[in-house]
Formats: structure tokens, C-alpha cells, sequence
């Protein structure tokens, strides 16, 4: 799954089939991300930092990077995450 898009030098977060500038980003929009991120951590792929720094707009590179190094720590982090949810509360039913 691919949760940055690239094309001609623009780029797009893409969350729940729309395609959203960096810029325009608003904390539902960040939370459907992370969602997604646990969701599907095995299936996410994130850009190269080649192709991250190839972004022209410097700001907006910016943003995409610590948007992208965040999901990238969440990611990483998600088996520890579920196994402390899971032996806290056990009876908790997962789907």
C-alpha cells in the first residue's frame, strides 16, 4: 500500500482513496494515516529519502519528511505495541 504519492514533483498523501496535499493535512486526516499504519504495517510502503529530498519545495519536503519518520517509528514499533495492549488486557477480543 502506498501512502505517499510522487508525480512530477508533487506530492500526495493518499487516505481513503483521496489525494491530499502535505499542506492541507488536518489531525483527522494524520489520525486516518496512523490508522492506517497500524492497520496494514505489513503492507505500507514509504519513499526512499532519495526521493524524499528530490521534493523542490523545501518546506514542504520538510513536512512530508517528520509526517513519513513518525509513521516509519510507528510502524517499527507496532509488535511491541500489540503485545503490551494484548498482555494488559487479555480478554480484549482483537479483529
Amino acid at each position: 500500500m502506498e501512502i505517499l504519492k510522487i508525480n512530477n514533483n508533487k506530492d500526495f498523501f493518499c487516505i481513503s482513496g483521496e489525494e491530499i496535499k502535505p499542506e492541507n493535512l488536518d489531525k483527522n486526516n494524520l489520525l486516518k494515516l496512523l490508522n492506517l499504519v497500524y492497520e496494514y504495517h505489513e503492507n505500507i510502503s514509504f519513499p526512499d529519502q532519495s526521493v524524499l529530498d528530490s521534493l523542490p519545495n523545501p518546506i514542504e519536503r520538510e513536512i512530508v519528511q517528520q509526517i513519513i519518520s513518525k509513521m516509519k517509528e510507528l510502524r517499527d514499533n507496532i509488535p511491541n505495541i500489540k503485545s503490551e495492549i494484548n498482555s494488559q488486557f487479555p480478554n480484549l477480543i482483537s479483529e
